[in-house]
This record gives C-alpha cells, structure tokens and sequence, in this order.
C-alpha cells in the first residue's frame, strides 16, 4: 500500500512538473507574441479634423457664388497636410492645379484667383507668402453663433434677433437707449424683447445709478450671459432625446403592424432627418 501511494505520489509529481513546464512554455510565447504584435487604435483627433474640414468647407460653400465656389472647393482639395488641426493651408501652386481641372478654371487669373481666396479670408501666411491659410476655429465660432442666433430668431422673432446679434457683437454691457438708437426700433418693441430674452437666460441687466445734476438717475445696462452656448448645448442634448424616443415609438408601432403604416414611415423618415441635424449641431458645439 506504502509502495503504491509513493507511485501515485511520484506520477501527481511528473504530471504536476510537466503541467508547470507547459504553462512556462505558453507564457513564453504569449510574451514574444505580444512584443512583436502591432497594435492599432483609431485616430480620433484625425477622424474630427477631417469631419471638421469638411463641414467648414460645406456650410461655406453653400452661401458663395456659383463662380467662388470653384476656387474654394480647389483650395481645400490643394491641402495636402493636417499637422495644424485648427486650419486649413494650401499652396497657391496646388491650388492653380486643382483649379485647372475645374470647368472654367483655366481662365481665372492669377490675381483673380488671389483676390478671392484673400475675401474668403483665406489669408496668405507671413512665413510663405505663396500660402493660403484659412482659421477654421474662427469659422467654427461664427457658425456657433448662427446657430444660436437662428434659434432666437424662431423663438421671438425678427426684434430678437437683431438685438441678440447686437449685444454678441459688442461683447459687451450696452444701455438700453442705445440698444434703441443702434436697431432703430420702437423703444417699447426693444423693452418687451429684452425682457423675453432675459427671461430666457439668453442675457441679464445691471442697474447702474448715475449722478447728473441735482438728483440721481439710473438706468439698466445689457449684456449676452456667458453661459449662453452651454444652454443651447443641453437644449440640444433634451431635444435629441426627446427625437430619438420618438422615433423608437414610430419603430414600435411599425412593428405592431398599425393601420396608418405609410405614414408612420414618413414620419419616421422625417425625424431621423431632424435628428441627423440636432447630431450635426451637436458635433459642431461638442467636437469641433
């Protein structure tokens, strides 16, 4: 009995031996398997600045002259590095040559062609004048703008929007009688606005007092929150949502089988259409 469980023992024991020298031999192999591994990752900074062009080219495009848009679509095709992942640089000898291959290209001028590009601020740089850079931050700032400026518009109108826009300009408190005297409105139309704006956070007012002559007078000063975009960025966040439930709910009734299917798919079609945008919009605040 001694003798046959000192066997077992000795057998555990080489069984035991091998199992350890084949893991040893595995790890081994794991290890110079991932030495020599190429790993890959995607490059997102890459994969925005791409998306980032392109929709600065885009939107612009869309408000140039059909004999502009040749010259802008050849500048950006002429850029040929992506190093500075805040603008957009192009040789004005790459851009002749995409230009050429333009219907009517050919026989834009030199200075034609120039000219253009400097009033599509697409300013030649101070290192080499024969570069073509164009700031798509700034662009991208302007389109922010818009955008919420476009919103104001279609919430309270024409009024709105106008003294919006003014008070973003100037970046600064303005008084309200020359809020009056700068949009040419009815004094009264720019109270009643300015209060809908205040309401909605959009801007906020500071009374100042200001001694003149033997009494004190005050009046109120306007001026946009900074905290504006951010209220645009979470309207945008809710309203998404408020489209992607809605469109699952379509996609649910499809399903069911309702009556009213033909116009259900419209339906559907239409809000993944705003929900595309409401996604564009939130790339442009998020992203870009």
């Amino acid at each position: 009995m001694e003798g046959s469980s000192n066997a077992n023992e000795h057998n555990h024991a080489i069984a035991g031996g091998k199992r350890k020298h084949e893991a040893l031999e595995v790890d081994e192999e794991e290890s110079e398997i991932a030495e020599n591994e190429v790993l890959w990752r995607a490059n997102f900074e890459k994969l925005i600045f791409a998306l980032k062009k392109k929709f600065c080219a885009e939107r612009k495009k869309a408000k140039l002259k059909l004999g502009i848009r040749p010259i802008w679509e050849a500048f950006f095709e002429a850029n040929v590095t992506d190093n500075d992942h805040k603008s957009v640089t192009s040789s004005i000898n790459g851009i002749l040559e995409r230009l050429g291959q333009k219907e009517g290209g050919t026989s834009m001028t030199l200075d034609h062609v120039t000219k253009v590009l400097n009033d599509l601020e697409c300013i030649s740089t101070t290192k080499n004048p024969e570069d073509f850079k164009f700031d798509l931050n700034k662009f991208v700032a302007t389109c922010r703008n818009d955008e919420i400026e476009s919103l104001v518009k279609k919430k309270h109108g024409q009024e709105a929007y106008t003294i919006f826009r003014l008070l973003l300009k100037q970046g600064c408190a303005v008084e309200t009688d020359e809020i009056t005297d700068r949009t040419i409105l009815d004094k009264q139309i720019v109270h009643e606005t300015l209060y809908k704006l205040w309401k909605d956070e959009y801007i906020y007012s500071e009374r100042i007092h200001s001694a003149t002559g033997t009494g004190n007078t005050q009046f109120f000063v306007w001026r946009v929150k900074n905290t504006f975009r951010e209220q645009f960025i979470d309207n945008l966040y809710h309203a998404a949502l408020n489209l992607r439930q809605m469109v699952n709910n379509m996609a649910e009734l499809l399903l069911e089988g309702s009556k009213d299917e033909t116009k259900l798919r419209i339906r559907k079609n239409i809000l993944i259409l705003a929900l595309t945008r409401h996604d564009e919009s939130l790339m442009l605040f998020h992203d870009f």
